[in-house]
């Protein structure tokens, strides 16, 4: 009986996206490990292959696994780009055949190129010495001649393999996908954010020698950009500013002679995650992204936040929210009113426009009957 397959891949148990993954949706590597191959087995087995389209009740019941920690896993997928709005697992295509003739017809095809011309020589000694047996007759002794040929056909042929295999290797590294930003130009924003780092950081780190941008600066910081603060260069800005109030990182620590560098701060989602957290803040951690002045309010409040950062990532929400505060609930014959003060009117606009209608609608799944969330600014 015929058996469907599609491929894993090496490292995926302990794969950074997915711990990052596990971070923001609050969940053990287990189980994010276990959800992530239902969804590559679904995948599979959609038609089209590469559509993930499953009941999360489903996983929940397979894997053993509570269906709001299946959801939550789900979401930190979207939220990372494994997985778009529409449920196509990212970069399917580059990973798996479309379908099983195509795996059969390549793994084919790839025997087929194993007959090296060594093989071919030593066929054609067999196929010789057979009919010098069939016609009985001696022909002059050529088993030196034949070995060094043979010997020095093996070494070339090892050699032009090594050579093709060396040039695919870096053929796949030269084309290997670049992040790119797409809509604006890359090369102000990049450069922008080097502003920012060498007057938040790298000022208090070297003095009057700046940070540069090398190529694979550029390509970290891109990926920074697009997946870790959501394009908001404020939410970057906020990410210097965390790091330039950390003594560890500015090597002010008296043991320690780490100091903190471009390349390290933007080498991975777990980098900055950690620096966000305060993790080398020397116990000075950074302030809670916003605070709830309604005692009643603070749980769900806090929830809103939490799925918030899921969804646009913890930079970002920091960074707008940092100084916003619920200072007070109003009663109105269709439910409640949550007042939002803000510290200026430019963060009141950001959030109204970015944010405030995923605001209303979390409220709205907390069933706690608030209407809406007002924005006001905070008065000098």
């Amino acid at each position: 009986m015929s058996m469907e397959w599609y491929r894993a891949y090496h490292g995926m148990p302990h794969d950074p996206k997915l711990q990052v993954v596990a971070k923001r949706s609050g969940q053990k590597m287990s189980a994010v490990v276990a959800v992530w191959l239902c969804v590559l087995d679904a995948a599979s087995q959609h038609d089209p292959r590469g559509i993930f389209n499953i009941d999360p009740e489903e996983i929940s019941v397979i894997q053993d696994i509570e269906l709001e920690d299946v959801e939550a896993i789900l979401k930190a997928l979207k939220s990372k780009r494994m997985l778009d709005d529409e449920g196509v697992v990212t970069s399917w295509h580059k990973r798996q055949h479309s379908t099983s003739a195509e795996r059969v017809r390549k793994h084919r095809e790839a025997k087929k190129q194993d007959v090296t011309p060594c093989n071919t020589v030593k066929q054609s000694a067999t196929a010789s010495n057979g009919l010098k047996r069939k016609n009985g007759k001696n022909t002059t002794d050529t088993d030196t001649d034949s070995d060094t040929d043979t010997d020095s056909d093996t070494d070339t042929d090892k050699k032009q393999n090594k050579k093709r295999n060396r040039t695919r290797t870096e053929k796949r590294e030269s084309e290997r996908e670049k992040p790119k930003i797409c809509g604006k130009d890359e090369k102000q924003i990049l450069e922008q954010m080097l502003d920012i780092w060498n007057a938040e950081v790298q000022s208090k780190l070297t003095g009057s020698h700046n940070a540069i941008l090398t190529p694979r600066r550029k390509e970290q910081m891109t990926i920074c950009w697009l997946e870790d603060f959501q394009q908001d260069m404020r939410a970057w800005q906020y990410f210097c500013e965390v790091i330039a109030a950390s003594d560890f990182c500015l090597g002010k620590i008296e043991g320690k002679s780490w100091t903190i560098d471009l390349s390290w701060a933007t080498k991975s989602s777990e980098h900055v995650a950690k620096i966000l957290e305060g993790g080398f803040s020397g116990g000075k951690h950074p302030k809670k992204p916003s605070t709830c002045e309604v005692p009643e309010l603070v749980d769900g409040w806090n929830e809103v936040l939490q799925k918030l950062q899921h969804k646009y990532g913890k930079p970002s929400i920091r960074s707008w929210f940092g100084n916003t505060a619920i200072t007070k609930v109003n009663n109105h014959h269709a439910g409640k009113i949550i007042t939002l003060q803000c510290p200026k009117k430019f963060i009141r606009d950001w959030i109204e426009q970015h944010f405030l209608s995923d605001i209303n609608r979390l409220w709205a799944e907390q069933n706690q009957q608030i209407i809406t969330t007002e924005l006001t600014i905070k008065e000098n």
